[in-house]
């Protein structure tokens, strides 16, 4: 989570639910659903993201550090179809803050805050390069946004979570042995069935290296004790939300606007190529 060039896949989801019933029930009969079973509806989470090319996705990413206390970094993916394209809005006060001070010690005053200094957008296309927003000036040009950015302090790290490991997070949670339903909650106006379960450290040592790379990539670079999963799953298999903890990190995922999500792409006025 520091400063650089940001890697975006876009993949994606779909929506629906099935009906409620207790927790405890659920745990031990799972009742059939449009997936056939709590079962069958875990197991497709993999193949879920590869359906629909078009969402709104909400991350947040809280990491706890005995002396530096509490890091958070929120992130808005939105990806649509036509063009091809995602809008990425990263907000790390964290960034802004060491900013900052580099600034304090030089005597200059860039007369923005931390979170307006930590606040990166991007537009990343499925061809082409990615641009970068102007919106806090640092760029130093007259067009709202730049071409040809590279590891500056105004675009996102390579570091930051990349969005093709999603299949692979999904597949991971449909593979754990100890999963449990425990309710139904709407999410993003979409009836979803929650479960519950564990990944222990052993259980990820043992994955595939692509899945097992996406999950320490997820969790901040490598798992800290046991990760609690939970996944708030569609009747069609998709999860519109998904929670990971350990003994450092928090990590949630909340998916909004499926098939419904654009912006507009700037035009080559609005743009300075570096």
């Amino acid at each position: 989570m520091t400063a650089g060039t940001l890697a975006l896949a876009l993949t994606a989801c779909g929506g629906g639910a099935p009906e409620e019933e207790p927790a405890d029930a659920a745990a031990e009969t799972p009742e059939e659903s449009s997936g056939g079973g709590i079962l069958d509806l875990v197991a497709s989470l993999g193949q879920s993201f590869q359906e629909v090319d078009n969402y709104t996705l909400d991350m947040e990413m809280v990491a706890s550090d005995p002396e530096e206390g509490d890091t958070t970094m929120t992130t808005t993916y939105e990806v649509m179809d036509d063009p091809e394209a995602a809008h990425v809005t990263m907000v790390m006060p964290f960034v802004g803050e060491a900013i900052l001070g580099l600034a304090e010690l030089s005597g200059e005053d860039l007369g923005l805050t931390a979170e307006e200094l930590g606040t990166s957008i991007l537009i990343v296309p499925a061809e082409g390069d990615v641009l970068v927003s102007n919106h806090n000036g640092l760029q130093e040009v007259d067009t709202p946004w730049v071409r040809g950015v590279q590891d500056t302090e105004t675009a996102p790290s390579d570091e930051v979570f990349d969005t093709s490991h999603f299949p692979r997070i999904a597949g991971t949670v449909a593979e754990i042995e100890q999963i449990e339903e425990v309710g139904t909650e709407e999410v993003s106006g979409v009836e979803t069935t929650l479960v519950e379960g564990t990944l222990t450290q052993e259980e990820v040592e043992a994955l595939e290296p692509e899945q097992k790379k996406a999950v320490n990539e997820l969790m901040g670079g490598s798992i800290e004790g046991t990760v609690e999963v939970s996944a708030w799953i569609a009747d069609d298999g998709f999860p519109m939300r998904m929670e990971f903890s350990d003994d450092v990190a928090d990590v949630s995922m909340v998916f909004s606007d499926l098939g419904e999500t654009s912006f507009e792409m700037p035009s080559e006025d609005e743009i300075t190529d570096l």
